[in-house]
């Protein structure tokens, strides 16, 4: 009988409390509290995609700072720590005010600040802007406590994210939020310390343009694995659950341990540690099954938006180079979508490098997971956008063919060849050549997703391409080309039409209309490249 264990999984829980208290497993990350503290500072600030452990860290360091000792016991941070002393706490989430309207992120976020005025009995002037009482807040507590006050701020930057498509409200929120956040420095002698969550770092926003003691710690090699499961973690803490998905699947434990590592691990923010990523590996486990988790949950509704109105055109399968100072800021005006699919979880960090003095970043798809969901998901959204365009350019053509409309559709034909190098047209072996631009062409049809049949062979002959629109009518092409000076685009025309009636290539098709189409090239060697002339010409078979 398999042995259940799935109750002390800690999936869905960022309360370190609740956690603790209901047994559930604890990955320690005690220890990078400790480096913090030691190191001093006030001001700390990390970037992580969702869903990556960042409000179960901001929930451990509540508890910490309100010294409740014991829910400590077993991690590294019990017995290397003074618990005497404790200190106020405001833990604010972001993500839970209403932004959606300049109005509404006013009125919620005030109405957040005097709700923890409340908790702490402390009459705040409602009539007076937020900013203002967030101060008083920070000060009174001061006051109240003889302590200096903890400020832990989860998902800073949700006010823009959630409307970073639209640029009017997200700049006002941005606004708001910056008056918001400045009060952090100008409350600077009554604050213990901070810590501050995101997806992403803007640039505009000042939390970062204001402070110049900030510690981030987003790229900080010292703090890489501070949210994540490492696999040395993974084995010590989920050691039996590893074990009973291994015997559901019937795999061996190692073979359970590279599929784990295969779809959800691969995450680096250093380009030497690797780490899990915890929702998927948590929920894989949970469900002993190996499959995609992370799409539904933790991608950011506002990538999706952006995808839809980009026409995306990096290979992100390949390694892709980005600056370092490309890499960990975005400004809200100029989106940088390769940095942005860094912050929210799809590029990772391969390895780091110097070339010219300058500090660059290799990245990639971390795992099978992230890059099933670019494929199945984002790639489809902006994806979608070319498949219209491609859509309506089969409808524009068979209108054109229907009516014996030549122009356009050489004129299309003619830009598609001038994207070509001419390298590639330099070819001696002129009697050939007309299979490069027939090749050329039914890759186009290809594109456009049209039903054909290139050097279709029949009874008497071989068609150069058959386009079939539906079962009542088709396209018969014949293909010429020619270098020859005495030779005319209007002879070739001729010659192609000669051909088709002489060899009847519309015969088998008597039963429905046929367009025949002559369609015929022409290169002119100009300084330094070549120019393709087309033409075509189209006649519409009578059946009389």
């Amino acid at each position: 009988m398999e042995k259940d264990i799935r109750g002390r999984l800690s999936l869905g829980v960022a309360e370190f409390d609740e956690l603790i208290g209901e047994n559930k497993i604890y990955v320690d990350k005690t220890s990078f509290i400790k480096k913090m503290m030691d190191h001093g500072e006030t001001y700390y600030f990390l970037s992580r995609p969702r869903r990556f452990g960042k409000s179960l860290l901001l929930s451990t360091l509540e508890n910490f700072f309100q010294g409740k000792k014991e829910l400590f016991k077993n991690t590294y941070i019990y017995d290397n720590w003074d618990w005497d002393n404790s200190y106020p706490v405001l833990h604010l989430d972001m993500s839970q005010v209403s932004n959606k309207t300049n109005k509404l992120l006013e009125l919620t976020l005030s109405d957040y600040i005097n709700e923890f005025a409340k908790d702490y009995c402390i009459e705040l002037n409602e009539n007076l802007p937020t900013d203002y009482n967030f101060h008083v807040l920070i000060k009174k507590l001061y006051g109240n406590n003889g302590k200096k006050i903890v400020v832990l701020i989860d998902e800073y930057d949700a006010p823009i994210i959630d409307n970073i498509t639209n640029t009017t409200v997200a700049n006002e929120n941005r606004k708001i939020m910056q008056n918001f956040y400045n009060v952090l420095k100008a409350s600077e002698e009554h604050i213990k310390f901070v810590f501050v969550t995101g997806i992403s770092k803007f640039t505009k926003t000042s939390i970062f343009s204001k402070f110049n003691n900030l510690t981030e710690l987003t790229l900080d090699d010292d703090y890489s694995t501070i949210c994540g499961i490492t696999h040395n973690e993974l084995k010590k803490y989920y050691n039996d659950h590893i074990q009973v998905m291994a015997d559901k699947n019937n795999y061996t434990y190692e073979e359970t341990l590279d599929k784990i590592n295969y779809f959800y691990d691969g995450y680096s923010w250093d380009g030497k540690n690797n780490v899990f990523n915890p929702y998927s590996t948590l929920r894989g486990l949970s469900q002993k099954k190996f499959q995609g988790f992370w799409f539904s949950t933790g991608t950011p509704s506002f990538i999706a938006e952006i995808f839809k109105t980009r026409k995306i055109t990096t290979d992100y399968f390949k390694p892709t180079i980005l600056k370092a100072t490309e890499l960990d800021a975005i400004d809200p005006d100029n989106i940088n979508e390769t940095t942005l699919l860094f912050q929210s979880g799809y590029l990772t960090i391969e390895k780091e490098f110097i070339e010219n003095d300058e500090f660059y970043y290799c990245l990639k798809i971390p795992n099978f997971e992230v890059e099933q969901a670019y494929k199945e998901n984002l790639t489809n959204i902006y994806l979608a956008d070319v498949k219209n365009e491609f859509d309506n350019l089969q409808n524009d053509m068979w209108d054109w063919i229907r009516n014996g409309e030549c122009d356009m559709l050489a004129k299309k034909l003619k830009i598609k060849l001038s994207r070509l190098p001419y390298s590639l047209r330099l070819s001696k072996e002129n009697t050939e050549k007309w299979k490069l631009y027939s090749a050329i062409f039914l890759t186009w049809l290809d594109e456009m997703g049209m039903r054909f049949d290139g050097e279709k062979t029949i009874g008497h002959g071989i068609i150069d391409t058959v386009i079939e629109e539906n079962d009542d009518h088709v396209a018969v092409v014949e293909i010429k080309y020619s270098e020859d000076p005495k030779k005319s685009l209007d002879s070739l025309i001729n010659e192609s039409f000669k051909q088709i009636h002489e060899k009847e290539y519309y015969l088998s098709y008597e039963d429905r209309d046929v367009s025949l189409i002559a369609l015929v090239f022409k290169d002119r060697p100009i300084k330094n490249g070549i120019i393709t002339d087309v033409k075509c010409k189209i006649e519409i078979l009578s059946h009389d």
